[in-house]
């Protein structure tokens, strides 16, 4: 499909793709996500596409590492449909009125039954990972029609960001990571079950070392903050 998007809306894409030093498999279709959000008022509506695109993206992960014969795969792979097909009716809601052009596109295409559609449908979780893992890093997608905040609360245009202020920005963004990290494994933890299992002790460690991540430093932040206010 081909489209002229925003200014605004490439130079998120190009900037997200440079920040991670990678390429998205699907750039123009984010791009075409964003501002049909933005068309119909449904920012906390592309807001919640991203969550479960990331949940949807982990889970799948552990699933893959685990292998099918292992204790709680049958879990995982529940909770990973089911935010499949969360993600599927999001999306859906999103480019129902949009062009004939963009919804026969993305039926086609991502909401088929066949095989291609579906690995192009987990292709496209994908690259929505990717968009909320900008956010996270303090980076939140052109949205409107919603509360314009990234997870912070705060937009990104209400701080200015001086030389000196960038760093805190980003150390920002890597607590905002481990924090939302260890949310997404504590949810698997109760899905996989109670830490009686390898796996459940190893994500329970993980979650400790986040969490214990996130506290230090938390106060090195405000540290910081301190010496610049």
């Amino acid at each position: 499909m081909t489209m002229d998007l925003h200014s605004t809306t490439t130079h998120f894409i190009d900037d997200l793709q440079r920040h991670f030093n990678r390429t998205l498999t699907f750039p123009t279709e984010i791009g075409v996500l964003i501002e049909e959000a933005n068309l119909r008022g449904m920012g906390e509506v592309f807001r919640d596409v991203m969550f479960q695109a990331k949940f949807a993206t982990r889970t799948r992960e552990i699933m893959q590492r685990i292998g099918r014969d292992a204790e709680g795969f049958d879990k995982l792979s529940t909770e990973f449909q089911n935010s499949v097909e969360k993600t599927s009716a999001l999306l859906r809601t999103i480019v129902k009125e949009s062009s004939e052009e963009i919804k026969e596109h993305f039926v086609k295409d991502f909401f088929g039954l066949d095989q291609s559609s579906f690995g192009n449908f987990i292709n496209l979780l994908g690259d929505l990972n990717w968009v909320k893992n900008y956010e996270l890093d303090g980076l939140p997608p052109p949205l409107h029609g919603g509360t314009g905040k990234s997870t912070s609360g705060a937009s990104r245009d209400s701080v200015p960001q001086s030389d000196e202020t960038k760093p805190l920005v980003i150390e920002l963004g890597r607590i905002r990571n481990g924090a939302f990290l260890g949310l997404v494994l504590i949810i698997l933890l109760f899905v996989v079950d109670p830490p009686v299992t390898f796996l459940g002790i190893a994500i329970t460690i993980v979650v400790i070392l986040l969490l214990l991540y996130v506290g230090i430093a938390s106060r090195t932040l405000i540290r910081k903050s301190h010496s610049l206010f």
